[in-house]
C-alpha cells in the first residue's frame, strides 16, 4: 500500500494499480490511521478490483510512437473544430501520455489529451472532447456542466459506459503505464 497526501484532495481515494499496488490518496487533514481504516472497510471493493484486472486482457500497443504521433497530429484540430462549433475558446491543447486521465482542462483554457484517444472509438473521443470543451463554461462537475455535455454530445452516456467497461484495457498494454 502506498499512501500519497494530496493538498486538493477532499476525501480519500483508492486506486488499485496495473501491477495489484493499492494507491490511497489521503486529503490534506486525513491521518494515516484513517486511511488503514478506510482500506479495511473497502477490502471487498479492492479484491473485486484486483480481480478485475487480472482477468482483464491487456490490449498492447505494437507501434505506439507513430500512434503518439498520429494522436499529435490529428487530435489538436480536431478538439478545435469542436470548440469552434461550440463558440468555445481554447488557449492551448496538447497530446499526452497520461497514466489515468482521457484528457483535462485548466482554468487558463489549456487543454491536454490523452494519445490513447486515437484508439476509441469516434463517437467516444468526441464525447471526451466535449466533455473538456464544456470545462470552458463550467470548471466542475455540476449538473449544470454535465447538462452542458449532454446538448453537445447525445451520446455522453453511451460513451461513458465504454470508457469505463473497455477503456481502461488501454491503459494495461505496453511498458509505458
Amino acid at each position: 500500500m502506498v499512501l500519497v497526501r494530496h493538498r486538493r484532495a477532499r476525501r480519500y481515494i483508492l486506486r488499485v494499480l496495473d501491477d495489484g499496488t493499492l494507491r490511497v490518496t489521503l486529503p490534506r487533514w486525513g491521518s494515516k490511521r484513517e486511511a488503514q481504516a478506510f482500506v479495511e472497510k473497502s477490502a471487498p471493493w479492492i479484491a473485486k478490483q484486483r480481480q478485475r484486472a487480472s482477468a482483464r486482457p491487456a490490449i498492447g500497443h505494437a507501434n505506439e510512437a507513430e500512434l503518439r504521433r498520429r494522436a499529435s497530429k490529428e487530435l489538436p484540430p480536431a478538439l478545435l473544430a469542436l470548440a469552434a462549433v461550440h463558440g468555445i475558446s481554447v488557449s492551448r491543447v496538447s497530446v499526452r501520455n497520461q497514466r489515468s486521465r482521457w484528457g483535462a482542462c485548466s482554468a487558463r483554457g489549456s487543454i491536454t489529451l490523452n494519445w490513447r484517444l486515437i484508439l476509441v472509438p469516434g463517437f467516444v473521443r468526441d464525447y471526451v472532447m466535449v466533455h473538456e470543451l464544456m470545462h470552458r463554461r463550467e470548471l466542475n462537475h455540476s449538473a449544470r456542466f454535465w447538462r452542458h455535455v449532454a446538448a453537445a454530445c447525445p451520446r455522453h452516456e453511451e460513451a461513458r459506459r465504454w470508457l469505463l467497461t473497455e477503456g481502461q484495457r488501454l491503459f494495461t498494454g505496453g511498458d509505458t503505464c
